[in-house]
């Protein structure tokens, strides 16, 4: 279901910002027959293979009374749902002729301008056709869509694994596949409380309660998997009316293996043969999930679109574009799960948006502590309008906005190196080419989608390492799926069954490699000469990072404690203001007391400065300043 993406703060739609002048209430199981009646009727939903207007799937995420809805004259109807209280999302409108969707489209623009309109196809993309509105792809929402009667035989080559997986689960266990009733509900929180403790995603609990209690009301076929008296699996599906069905959820005990594809072959047998497609809806962005879904060979992934009604947004979207060679999938994606608009900078120029640079916040390890990092990415000027001055008044929006947040430092990955010298960018990273390497070894290459062992490994080899960027669990997922927007996949390196790095790639072109030794890996599939990786020693340029808060920056460094020192420093600074100042620096017992100077020891501009904390380069008296540990940076973007 769609939404949990209203956790994004860039489509909020605040209540207390914007008065409610459309009349909703709590959409009610008894409006099915008249929703569908309307559904049913439309042209332009014939075809609707996905799960956001399918009644019985509103119905059972309307468990807590969050789904609501606005009816107009009983021919159109509007549907939103609730988050936390505080934000919406809209679902295309449910309506019977072209000029009602029209209408609902447009009530939904005039009225909740901020709210976003989510779940629609591509033909409801190409009936709307309203010039200034921005419709973006979302990867992450929309849906796998099958051929039931491939599930239900899992014949062919390519569900041989599927096969093989059955034929162990029958041979090893005594099981049932039965309808569920309410004598197993208890069985039921017992099986997630299990499924919890696996790792499983749990958000899902609610409704599938729901479903349970109301599965003859709501015609779900809800089926369990038993080995002997215990629950190892559940499927809850529907028929919808456009006859496509719908698995609403479906679980699986880890332990049991083969549970799970025989659930998804019973259940497709025994009532979904006969239907036109079947949805196992989205990924949510969860890779696991991905992998699982591709597993099982979909027919498509249906695309689904995203409206936004932000003319800034759409601008940037424009600019953005315009100025990079990024794939319009993979700029949907940015915009859609890592633009935020009050981290997004730009001027206008002839009365559009001609320059601008987006933020991305990430977290550094630098000096032993976790450091708030603003990262530029997307820096761009349209062409007509370079050599302008236009990026100056961005960078100086940014900076001053970053400053007044209270962020000391920024950094970037430079496409342009010398064009950020301007701004008092220096480099404190490095890359090497794997050419140079004088060891070579042989490789296996094996895909995936694991990011709990990627962030492991990433973690385990950044030991004794400064400056890079941390990446959880989380982070990792995003990672991952920008990336997949362009067919980018995570291969895991082997040498002799031995793990011993990653690389992200698409066929040959290598986007990221992280190695925990220095040796070139070689692959008859995969050419590594000519890839370039992060190194703390290597011969090339890196990352660059900027000093924006002197004073800030050095008051919060740790010393070693056998550091005692007291010197004068006038600092320089060309494009911060603030930043030029005389102060004396007295570090005693591992800490730094930072007081007004009134003659300086000696003079350093902020970039010199930079560079003796970072890199541990320039004059002898400010060498007490580098934590003596290098630093590394994989991030580019």
């Amino acid at each position: 279901m769609v939404f949990k993406v209203c956790k994004s703060i860039f489509f909020a739609a605040h209540l207390d910002i914007i008065k409610i002048m459309l009349q909703f209430r709590k959409l009610l199981l008894s409006e099915k027959s008249k929703v569908n009646a309307l559904l049913k009727e439309a042209p332009f939903y014939g075809d609707y293979n996905s799960s956001e207007l399918v009644f019985e799937n509103l119905a059972v995420w309307n468990y807590d009374g969050q789904v609501e809805i606005c009816w107009f004259d009983d021919q159109l109807a509007l549907i939103r749902c609730y988050i936390n209280d505080e934000l919406w999302i809209f679902f295309p409108p449910v309506c019977a002729t072209v000029a009602n969707f029209l209408k609902g489209f447009k009530l939904i623009k005039e009225h909740y301008p901020e709210a976003l309109l989510s779940g629609l196809s591509q033909k409801m993309v190409d009936l709307i056709n309203i010039e200034g509105d921005l419709f973006l792809y979302d990867d992450y929402y929309s849906e796998y869509i099958y051929r039931p009667g491939d599930l239900a035989s899992m014949q062919g080559g390519k569900y041989s694994r599927k096969r093989n997986l059955i034929a162990q689960f029958k041979k090893k266990y005594n099981y049932t596949f039965i309808a569920y009733n309410d004598s197993y509900f208890d069985q039921i929180k017992n099986f997630f409380a299990n499924y919890r403790e696996e790792g499983g995603a749990s958000e899902d609990f609610e409704a599938i309660c729901y479903a349970l209690k109301n599965c003859q009301e709501l015609n779900l076929f809800c089926d369990l998997l038993l080995v002997g008296d215990k629950i190892v699996g559940i499927s809850i599906g529907t028929i919808s009316i456009f006859n496509h069905a719908v698995i609403l959820f479906e679980k699986s005990d880890y332990d049991y293996i083969g549970s799970g594809a025989i659930i998804v072959q019973y259940a497709s047998q025994a009532h979904y043969s006969g239907c036109r497609t079947l949805s196992r809806q989205e990924d949510l962005g969860l890779p696991y999930l991905r992998k699982a879904k591709m597993s099982l060979h979909p027919l498509e992934k249906e695309r689904k679109y995203t409206c936004v009604f932000n003319s800034q947004t759409s601008e940037l979207h424009n600019l953005y574009l315009t100025t990079f060679d990024d794939s319009r999938d993979y700029v949907d994606f940015f915009f859609l799960h890592a633009y935020s608009q009050d981290r997004s900078f730009f001027v206008r120029k002839d009365g559009k948006i001609r320059s601008a640079l987006h933020i991305i916040m990430k977290k550094m390890f630098f000096n032993e502590r976790i450091i708030d990092l603003p990262f530029v990415v997307a820096a761009s000027t349209a062409p007509e309008y370079q050599k302008q001055g236009l990026m100056r008044e961005v960078m100086t929006k940014a900076f001053d906005s970053l400053i007044r947040k209270g962020y000391s430092v920024i950094s970037l990955y430079p496409v342009n190196p010398a064009f950020y010298y301007g701004f008092g960018f220096v480099f404190y990273t490095s890359t090497v080419k794997l050419s140079s390497f004088s060891e070579e070894f042989e490789c296996g290459l094996e895909q995936t989608v694991d990011t709990k062992f990627l962030s492991k490994m990433y973690d385990a080899c950044l030991i004794n390492k400064q400056g890079y960027i941390i990446r959880n669990e989380d982070d990792w997922n995003l990672y991952l799926n920008s990336l997949w927007q362009d067919g980018v996949v995570f291969d895991l390196i082997k040498k002799g069954g031995e793990v011993v790095g990653y690389v992200a790639h698409h066929e040959n072109d290598i986007d990221e490699i992280f190695l925990c030794g220095k040796a070139r890996p070689k692959h008859r599939d995969l050419d590594f000469n000519d890839a370039i990786m992060p190194a703390v020693d290597g011969a090339n340029p890196g990352n660059m990072i900027r000093i924006l808060n002197a004073q800030s920056f050095l008051s919060e460094m740790k010393f070693s404690r056998d550091v005692n020192i007291s010197i004068s420093i006038q600092i320089s600074d060309r494009f911060v203001a603030q930043n030029n100042i005389l102060i004396n620096l007295s570090i005693r017992g591992g800490k730094a007391t930072i007081t007004p100077a009134k003659e300086p020891t000696l003079t350093v501009a902020i970039e010199e400065l930079a560079k003796a904390i970072f890199i541990g380069e320039g004059r002898k008296e400010l060498s007490f300043l580098f934590p003596n540990l290098k630093s590394i940076c994989f991030d580019k973007f």
